[in-house]
């Protein structure tokens, strides 16, 4: 179909997000601990998580570490925008690093989201390696249930 005003083709529109029962229950996991930490505050506000993009995954799978006691720290590779300089500056992590770090049971967990096409670069892989090699673990997830599978295997 063609949009009158530039003649160009149409955009179809996303399929709409069917928001999967794991996630579901990440929510009511998280709502049940808010109302433990503030048994006094009569309206805790429902904290909603989605699996669509790869920014909500991983905070889905941050916030379940943590829920379940386990130590989850995100890592930002991205580097900071200098303004007066007009670009980026590199951050001091290094590159391949995972977008997550975590320790569950005593073991290091290194956790990559990679959502929709997305795939490990050269550099990821290599760090996925020496991860591997030095003991530690290397996760891949695509969604939210792809990460609790994984996890599952690691208890």
């Amino acid at each position: 179909m063609l949009n009158l005003y530039t003649g160009k083709p149409k955009k179809q529109p996303k399929p709409r997000y069917n928001k999967p029962e794991s996630v579901k229950e990440l929510e009511c996991l998280n709502h049940k601990r808010k109302i433990e930490m503030y048994p006094n505050f009569p309206y805790p506000v429902k904290t909603t998580f989605r699996d669509d993009s790869a920014n909500g995954l991983t905070k889905c799978i941050t916030r379940w570490l943590e829920l379940n006691g386990y130590f989850a720290g995100r890592v930002n590779t991205t580097g900071t925008y200098n303004q007066k300089l007009g670009k980026f500056i590199h951050s001091c992590s290094r590159k391949g690093m995972a977008d997550i770090t975590a320790v569950i049971n005593g073991k290091h967990v290194s956790i990559e989201v990679k959502y929709g096409k997305d795939r490990l670069r050269c550099e990821q892989m290599k760090v996925k390696h020496e991860i591997e090699q030095a003991g530690g673990i290397y996760i891949v997830a695509s969604s939210f249930d792809n990460f609790l599978e994984q996890i599952k295997q690691i208890k």
